[in-house]
């Protein structure tokens, strides 16, 4: 059974790796090595932790499936912006995806969150779309990404 928590302090360095193995084997053909390199700068063990410990603020909360003890998924919410879903790159397609998704979009609504917006990848942007979220815009960032600006109304 999946369980979805809080995340905690220890899991940093499971949801780094997560995260950026995913990236990379699941958005490496549409990214080039400088852009994965940058993406893996903003994702490491150390940067996880401030964004944890920030979480105890109600502005951002990130939260992991499990099963067990293996780390299946993250997601976060940072005030009425959804980011960092991912789930492991082997486990896609399994409906973790959609777990993490529907617990965050609940978890805003009680916290009286009437809409919601991301930044989609190419890959993941038909999931975003099959689940309600339409595109505002696409939008370059400071990084190099050309990410796809999505919202829904909750």
């Amino acid at each position: 059974m999946i369980k979805i928590k809080k995340a905690k302090l220890s899991d940093a360095k499971e949801i780094s790796n997560l995260k950026r193995e995913t990236f990379e084997r699941i958005n490496g053909k549409d990214y080039t090595k400088e852009q994965i390199k940058d993406f893996n700068n903003l994702n490491t063990v150390n940067k996880l932790i401030n964004n944890i410990k920030k979480s105890g603020n109600w502005k951002r909360k990130i939260f992991c499936a499990w099963k067990g003890d293996k780390l299946l998924g993250v997601i976060d919410l940072e005030r009425n912006k959804i980011g960092g879903l991912f789930v492991k790159h082997g486990l896609i397609g399994k409906g973790i995806g959609s777990k993490l998704l529907k617990f965050i979009e609940d978890y805003a609504r009680k916290k009286r969150i009437s809409k919601v917006y991301l930044f989609s990848t190419k890959f993941a942007f038909d999931f975003y779309s099959k689940k309600g979220y339409k595109l505002i815009r696409k939008k370059p960032t400071k990084n190099r990404f050309t990410n796809l600006k999505m919202e829904k109304i909750l």
